[in-house]
């Protein structure tokens, strides 16, 4: 049998390391509130936020000025970049709330950015994110989100969502394992403030303002329904969007066709006359 001996000054090398290593995020989203869960099936397409903290390196979070029982080091940091662990938290955030997570296709979808297959596009800034060791733990994440339609392309709302507390961490004091859960239960809670807006905005990145907004002059309007939703609109060559789907354009005969994945492609001949509003309404059928 080999007996590999090690020397001293590496065994204090390998204890050195491990205890002043930088801290992994293992983001856990917790129990998900009822006003935090989606209250409709919707797409969104998640653009990369951006960490806009200014001079700091991107994997900095805060100072170390007490106690961490398995670090050795004056500072936090973060195996990852904060940007990318905070992308990671929002995307396994609203899926375990229950959306449906994309990221952006390159090159842009046909019919835009979201190309009308998804419901909302969000993006936004890392402004603060900042966890201080010391007597009283203090910690302040602050995230700005924008939420654009997938549809039309219009704003739907753009918030800055902040928390900010401190703690006492106990008699035992902090571990890599207690600074993990802090920060991940305080991200949690600004994403599920976010979630909340997003519920409460959803309304603005459909067709029902398009619906109530006056017909242009010399247009005319088409209201599309299927069943089932979300198949494919094209108008004429040009693909417009997802349904339910209500859209002006210039008067004229058109060719509707719609088109959803393993279902038979149907297509229908409308007038869409000046200023009127012209419905239609069409069940697939199974290929």
């Amino acid at each position: 049998m080999t007996i590999t001996r090690y020397s001293l000054p590496f065994l204090l090398f390998l204890f050195i390391t491990g205890c002043s290593g930088a801290v992994k995020l293992n983001y856990k989203p917790g129990q998900i509130p009822d006003t935090s869960k989606a209250t409709k099936p919707l797409t969104i397409i998640l653009k990369p936020y951006i960490d806009s903290r200014g001079d700091v390196a991107p994997n900095y979070v805060g100072k170390i000025e007490s106690t961490v029982t398995d670090m050795h080091a004056d500072k936090i940091i973060l195996e990852k970049d904060v940007a990318i662990s905070v992308n990671e938290a929002i995307k396994t955030h609203l899926t375990s709330a229950g959306f449906i997570v994309t990221i952006p296709s390159s090159p842009p979808l046909e019919g835009g950015e979201g190309g009308g297959q998804a419901d909302i596009i969000m993006s936004g800034e890392i402004k603060k994110f900042r966890l201080d060791i010391k007597g009283r733990d203090e910690i302040e994440i602050e995230i700005e989100s924008r939420l654009i339609s997938g549809k039309t392309g219009k704003g739907i709302w753009e918030g800055v969502i902040t928390e900010k507390e401190d703690r006492f961490a106990g008699v035992s004091g902090n571990s890599k394992k207690t600074i993990n859960s802090y920060i991940s239960k305080t991200l949690a809670k600004v994403i599920n403030k976010t979630i909340i807006e997003i519920n409460k905005n959803f309304g603005k990145a459909g067709t029902a303002s398009a619906e109530e907004t006056p017909i242009p002059e010399g247009a005319g309007r088409i209201s599309i329904k299927t069943e089932p939703p979300r198949s494919k609109i094209y108008i004429g060559d040009i693909y417009f969007g997802l349904s339910p789907l209500s859209v002006d354009i210039e008067s004229g005969i058109y060719d509707v066709t719609v088109k959803l994945e393993s279902f038979k492609e149907k297509k229908e001949k409308v007038s869409i006359r000046k200023g009127q509003k012209t419905e239609l309404e069409m069940n697939m059928e199974k290929e």
